[in-house]
């Protein structure tokens, strides 16, 4: 398989890889322009030369992947000092290592009014989506968008145990009579973010029903019930708008405060 043609294939199954490319070269080095890839399985397309070079590039391009974060490194074909590969050839190579990671996973359960509005506002924002229902006429609501998944399951305890929810995972759960069955299965998961539709009368007694079947303390005060950031939301848009704008900040680490700087008032006399 092609390194492109590989890339093409992990960037649809949402799989991460890193794109290594030699920058710079100087003296004997294996190879002056090349290029190779690795993906997060440390499989590995192409070559940049082989040898120990190649593989102290592997090694740094899978720890960058782990942390998901590009680097440039650079190796000397010596066999001391720092970037020395254990090599007498004396020469040197620099090398991009660009980490593609894996988009993030917006998982709706259930595909009602707001979780339907939550996928057609977050379609555009980068998102792997998929929605989850036992219902098939919510499923094939024309408002969806094309490019999400959808699961249909005889139940949520079915359907979440399809899915592989970890780090890079987003949950809300929005469903009419369903959501206790949802939440049970879908906390204690590693998600990034897990919010429930709820008023706050029932999130107070499924809070008090999950400490008193022993979830993890840390798993629900993770949980977030009710969701969103208060912007005064009544339409489902309006409350996509307002949860999409809380994932965004949990995915981005950010304040979520005014970007308007303060200002003093001034009093004429």
């Amino acid at each position: 398989m092609g390194l492109f043609t590989h890339a093409a294939e992990l960037e649809k199954n949402n799989r991460a890889f890193a794109l290594i490319q030699i920058v710079e070269s100087r003296g004997s080095t294996p190879r002056h322009n090349a290029s190779m890839l690795v993906d997060e399985d440390g499989n590995s397309t192409g070559t940049i030369g082989g040898g120990m070079m190649e593989r102290l590039v592997l090694e740094q391009a899978k720890e960058a992947l782990a942390l998901g974060e590009s680097r440039i490194f650079s190796g000397r074909m010596a066999r001391q000092g720092e970037g020395a590969v254990g090599s007498d050839c004396g020469g040197a190579m620099k090398v991009h290592i660009a980490v593609q990671p894996r988009r993030p996973q917006l998982v709706l359960l259930g595909a009602g009014h707001v979780n339907r509005a939550i996928a057609v506002v977050g379609a555009p924002l980068g998102f792997e989506i998929t929605l989850v229902d036992t219902w098939p006429e919510n499923l094939d609501h024309p408002d969806l968008p094309d490019a999400s998944r959808k699961l249909l399951a005889e139940s949520f305890t079915a359907g979440i145990r399809q899915l592989t929810l970890d780090h890079h995972s987003y949950v809300v759960i929005a469903t009419n009579h369903q959501d206790r069955e949802a939440l049970e299965h879908a906390i204690g998961n590693p998600v990034r973010y897990l919010g429930l539709l709820a008023s706050r009368r029932k999130i107070q007694t499924f809070r008090a029903e999950l400490e008193k079947n022993g979830v993890d303390a840390a798993a629900i005060a993770a949980l977030r019930s009710p969701i969103g950031l208060d912007i005064g939301a009544e339409t489902p848009e309006e409350i996509a708008i307002s949860v999409l704008a809380e994932i965004l900040q949990v995915k981005n680490g950010a304040s979520a405060t005014s970007l308007q700087p303060a200002t003093l008032a001034v009093v004429s006399k």
